[in-house]
């Protein structure tokens, strides 16, 4: 396992999205294609930019006493999906 926290915020939860990017070896570029995305919107979800969506959800969390923790993994020795692989199932 790479990292693993409590997510309490917007700046957490782009920091432990940050960290999956990493260790799964792709640039915000890469994640950004693969996602049919801008790289600007990957680095702001990144950099905790404020978003209200993501405010309001927090402030929800906060108000009823619900935790969110993430988890990431080292990515898996021959998956096509860390590695970068096609698959066809």
């Amino acid at each position: 396992m790479a990292a693993r926290g409590e997510v309490k915020s917007a700046e957490a939860l782009g920091r432990m999205l940050q960290q999956g990017r990493l260790v799964s070896g792709l640039s915000q570029r890469e994640l950004a294609e693969r996602l049919d995305a801008d790289q600007k919107y990957i680095w702001a979800l990144e950099s905790g930019k404020k978003q209200i969506v993501l405010e309001r959800i927090f402030e929800i969390m906060r108000e009823t006493g619900i935790r969110m923790y993430l988890e990431v993994e080292e990515p898996h020795a021959g998956s096509a999906e860390n590695t970068g692989g096609a698959s066809n199932g």
